[in-house]
């Protein structure tokens, strides 16, 4: 086995080892909350109790069943246990049980999914209300096995998710094949990614993916408010982890929503979250899973203009569309409806059902929207806590675009692209709301902006402001800072939690990396003077030093919520013109009781 027995399982009888575990062994239930409302939407089950067997860690007790030939019986008792703890929770608004699967009894399947149907009918519960979490570990099947396999618990009613997704070797295999209802993404990934740009990437990468073929993510292993926010704003569905509660044995001591952990983690406001999507849904017919191909047919015939009917499971779950143009040949063949009405043959709208985009109603559009419109030739379903909530066509989705593409011009700057004033004050608010991360505010213009505007033209200008744009947005993409440009020479940078360290140390550092790409904008002459000639705001004729800028940050502390905005930017300017007065580049000061005693 690779490692030594605990000493009472030597010798010890294969037989009583179910049974010594089943009276030692217990289960404790973590939940799976959604990512925007806080509402708990599953659990999921994991095995306590192992270190009273012996057992250094989960992994070594199921090695030691396959061992003995006992797995199935094992993992069959921590199923029974895990239904019948959720079966006790004192509210119901956790539809769902993630149960996890050792590979090593998918071969099993068949008995599977019989013992899941006698517990079901036992506890009165539903097959939906499973979900099977398969990894890569461990798993003896074959593809074309693996598949029949998945497919077979399927079309019983069990939902299917991808565990620890993005660690293995064959996790794109393994989601090509099962067309999970969710994706869990490993804890690897999650861990640093508020100030890991790669892990960001990678995170928002595998969401639109999932998206794009239907099925949901869940982040792992949250564990801090900054790793809430990143999880958020790459528009993860649902989140799990020690920061929401840790697995507990005793499901009374669980709660139904987070809704207080979530206001202490809001994703700062979007454009378009006022825009509502409901408006640009179509009313179209929905099948279920047990609908009939005659019930399938006849609305084909009463929708002639509906081309892909949504399909929902007895919960309101999406569980993908059927196309018209799949089911066409079968339709207008000679035999069609005598094989719709021949129920014997095994035929059902299940089987023609395949994935499809989908989109909570609650994720900010403006991000991915694009990528779906372009690849959602069928349509996008709509959910709401996971549940159906309505249908887009490609139509729809491209009415819905073009409207955020409008939105958006209507609130960047025209030149840099950038979040205008209206953005800018959203992310004010959100400093004056939530007091219990640090903050940071920071105000940026460039020195000597209009003596050089007027020597070298407008259009020098304006390569100017995308110059110092540009470092800006380098920032906002490698180290998850706001950019806003409020207009003229003018920005504005904020952060909060982790990242403010960050921050403050680059923006310390933005001085001089623009001062030095600012000196190619200049004429030979000028650039070895260090100077140009010009004309002052007083009419004086002066020289102006090469183009710089100065950047006054505030840093408001976890345990002061200030009194208004109007308080940070009044506070901002002040201190940009204290910079500007003794000479400095940056000057960062912490906002609060001792607001005049400078942070550097």
């Amino acid at each position: 086995m690779g490692m030594e027995q605990p000493v009472w399982l030597r010798n010890f009888k294969a037989e009583r080892f179910v049974e010594g575990a089943d009276q030692l062994l217990r289960v404790a239930l973590q939940p799976i909350i959604d990512a925007n409302s806080g509402k708990v939407l599953a659990h999921e089950a994991f095995v306590r109790g192992f270190d009273d067997l012996g057992f250094p860690h989960p992994a070594a007790l199921l090695d030691h069943a396959a061992s003995i030939r006992r797995l199935f019986e094992l993992d069959s008792c921590l199923i029974t246990k895990a239904m019948t703890a959720k079966s006790a929770l004192p509210h119901s608004g956790s539809p769902l049980l993630f149960i996890n699967l050792d590979g090593r009894n998918l071969e099993r399947w068949r008995d599977l999914r019989a013992f899941l149907d006698l517990r079901c009918d036992l506890l009165d519960m539903r097959a939906r209300d499973i979900c099977i979490e398969l990894s890569e570990a461990h798993q003896p099947l074959e593809p074309d096995a693996f598949e029949v396999a998945v497919e077979g618990l399927r079309n019983a009613g069990f939902l299917i998710a991808i565990d620890d997704f993005g660690t293995g070797s064959s996790g794109m295999q393994m989601l090509y094949q099962a067309s999970p209802d969710f994706i869990k993404i490993d804890r690897f990934f999650i861990k640093s990614m508020p100030s890991d740009a790669k892990k960001r990437l990678l995170v928002s990468s595998i969401v639109d993916l999932a998206h794009t073929l239907g099925s949901r993510v869940i982040a792992e292993g949250v564990e801090t408010i900054e790793e809430l926010v990143s999880c958020r704003e790459a528009n993860c569905d649902l989140v799990q982890g020690y920061l929401i509660a840790r697995p507990s044995v005793d499901v009374t001591a669980l709660e139904p929503a987070y809704s207080e952990l979530m206001a202490k983690a809001p994703g700062r406001r979007s454009q378009n979250d006022d825009l509502a999507i409901d408006t640009f849904m179509e009313d179209v017919a929905v099948l279920t899973e047990d609908s009939t191909l005659r019930d399938l047919f006849d609305l084909i015939a009463m929708e002639p203009e509906q081309s892909v009917f949504p399909t929902i499971d007895e919960g309101g779950l999406p569980r993908g569309a059927v196309r018209e143009r799949e089911v066409k040949s079968l339709i207008y063949s000679h035999f069609g409806l005598d094989l719709a009405r021949n129920r014997s043959i095994g035929l059902t709208v299940k089987s023609f059902v395949r994935p499809i985009a989908t989109l909570e109603s609650t994720t900010p559009l403006a991000p991915r929207l694009e990528l779906i419109a372009d690849r959602a030739g069928d349509g996008v379903i709509v959910t709401k806590s996971l549940q159906y909530h309505g249908y887009l066509s490609s139509t729809s989705l491209l009415k819905l675009a073009n409207e955020i593409r409008l939105r958006q011009a209507a609130a960047q700057n025209p030149l840099t692209r950038l979040p205008g004033n209206n953005a800018i004050q959203d992310f004010l608010i959100h400093c004056v709301e939530h007091a219990d991360t640090c903050r940071l505010a920071s105000y940026l213009d460039i020195d000597n902006f209009k003596p050089f505007n007027d020597k070298y033209g407008f259009e020098m200008g304006d390569r100017a402001i995308l110059m110092i744009a540009s470092i800006l947005k380098s920032l906002e993409r490698d180290y998850a800072v706001f950019v806003g440009h409020i207009g003229g020479d003018d920005f504005f940078i904020g952060s909060e939690g982790s990242a403010c360290a960050k921050a403050e140390a680059l923006l310390a550092e933005i001085g001089e990396r623009f001062r030095h790409v600012a000196e190619s904008l200049y004429s030979p002459e000028d650039r070895e003077a260090g100077y140009i000639v010009g004309r002052a705001r007083d009419g004086t004729v002066r020289r102006f030093p090469l183009l710089s800028c100065t950047v006054a940050a505030i840093r408001i502390p976890a345990d002061y919520r200030p009194q208004s905005t109007l308080e940070i930017t009044s506070r901002m300017t002040e201190l940009k013109a204290q910079a500007r007065y003794e000479g400095k580049n940056f000057l960062l000061e912490a906002l609060g009781p001792d607001a005049r005693a400078p942070a550097l």
